[in-house]
């Protein structure tokens, strides 16, 4: 997800097209996670949701993988409100917040560093898992989060911002 942002926001360059492939990527591998487990589902569809009301998905490439994985959701799996308004409500209101903090206030502080590093996905979905014990759903959060995190020091040590 991570590499395909860089494409078009933040100057990175590979070959023509790869902002298009890595688009398409992060939607097939996210329509995967979809297909895998209904309760997985629910939570990335909040998030893709949320991605939508925080205008996060504003280049082709964000869109096209947001669509896949909508669809994929919308052809093969369930719907649960309960699980995806929860999710959904933590989604928006920390993602909204890191985005005030980073992209309106521009803070640099020890709050916004750890906010930026997106805890809202893998904390609540830990707790999720510590009630409901689908590890699963931890597990896949967690390992988006550290990705998405470790992707995005990478490129900013390389000059990508």
């Amino acid at each position: 997800m991570k590499v395909a942002d860089l494409l078009n926001e933040h100057g990175l360059k590979w070959f023509k097209g790869s902002a298009i492939f890595f688009g398409v990527l992060w939607g097939v591998f996210g329509s995967l996670l979809v297909l895998g487990d209904k309760n997985i589902a629910n939570i990335i569809l909040a998030m893709n949701i949320a991605f939508i009301i925080r205008n996060r998905l504003d280049f082709i490439n964000h869109q096209i993988a947001s669509t896949i994985i909508i669809f994929s959701f919308l052809f093969f799996s369930t719907f649960n409100p309960a699980l995806f308004a929860v999710f959904f409500i933590i989604f928006l209101i920390f993602g909204s917040l890191k985005d005030y903090v980073g992209d309106i206030l521009k803070k640099k502080s020890i709050v916004a560093t750890f906010n930026e590093a997106m805890l809202y996905y893998p904390i609540p979905t830990f707790i999720y898992c510590l009630i409901y014990g689908n590890w699963i759903i931890f597990w896949a959060f967690f390992i988006y989060t550290v990705s998405y995190d470790s992707v995005k020091h990478i490129a900013k040590k390389r000059g990508f911002e």
